[in-house]
């Protein structure tokens, strides 16, 4: 299927039309460009080709390929493919081993899979993750698009987007998603944050009021919940939860009964 790294002509060859990375860091870029230049291009890219009319295509490596651009070199040392391969299994492999994506382009990636026809479960197979995992990309395209460039840029965790993704207000979800970027918000609190828009929805729909006059009532809103310890009701956002086995659950709920017994 391929052939040892080759020389080929740089000016032969042509980005990838559907590359995985949606967006590359100049900095980062040159960085790795410097890199290549004092200690060579220790991973070749791979590509695919030649074509009828004699190009190739980047299969994977792309970052590698553009610094070496930068760098002015003649040639590309790559891993040549033949053209009819189909480079997206070899480029997800190569993505998700050596490159660190972002959740959204992991997501693309899963779309291209589900787009070919494939199961949910191998497509976690060909990607090394669970199907839930997969699945979880999927919904992630359905965002809306706010929500998806929070994710893109690393200002929202999935968690937090998830949540904010409910929230079908636009102006008013752009605020959250404002706040939750500067405050480092918490999947609790914008738990909370929801639950709160949930009940102003209909304001806010009809235009009552206006999103700044909601948002100000939103610190005054707040779900409670009974401490499973001392039964006192406690802010939802500020309690903690965590997982047991069963017989970690039974001592623990031994000590708990133990220390509310009279004296």
């Amino acid at each position: 299927m391929t052939t040892d790294s080759a020389p080929v002509r740089y000016e032969l060859i042509d980005p990838p039309e559907d590359a995985h990375r949606k967006a590359i860091d100049p900095e980062r870029l040159g960085a790795l460009a410097d890199d290549i230049a004092a200690n060579g291009l220790l991973q070749p890219p791979g590509v695919r080709g030649p074509s009828p009319t004699g190009r190739y295509a980047i299969v994977w490596g792309h970052r590698r390929y553009l610094a070496v651009g930068l760098l002015r070199w003649p040639d590309l040392p790559a891993r040549v493919f033949p053209w009819d391969y189909d480079p997206l299994d070899a480029r997800t492999a190569e993505n998700f081993m050596q490159e660190k994506l972002t959740p959204l382009e992991e997501a693309e990636i899963v779309k291209r899979y589900v787009d070919q026809g494939h199961a949910l479960a191998a497509i976690a197979r060909k990607t090394r993750h669970s199907p839930a995992w997969v699945g979880a990309r999927i919904r992630l395209l359905e965002w809306p698009a706010d929500v998806q460039a929070g994710v893109q840029d690393g200002s929202l965790s999935l968690g937090v987007a998830e949540l904010l993704a409910q929230i079908d207000h636009a102006d008013y979800r752009a605020s959250l998603i404002d706040e939750a970027a500067r405050v480092g918000a918490s999947i609790a609190s914008v738990g909370v944050w929801l639950a709160h828009y949930g009940a102003e929805r209909a304001r806010i729909i009809a235009n009552h009021e206006t999103v700044a006059e909601i948002a100000g009532r939103r610190e005054q809103w707040k779900i409670v919940t009974p401490c499973d310890y001392c039964g006192v009701d406690e802010d939802y956002a500020t309690t903690r939860s965590f997982r047991l086995c069963s017989g970690c659950a039974a001592e623990l709920q031994a000590a708990i009964e133990a220390a509310r017994a009279p004296a």
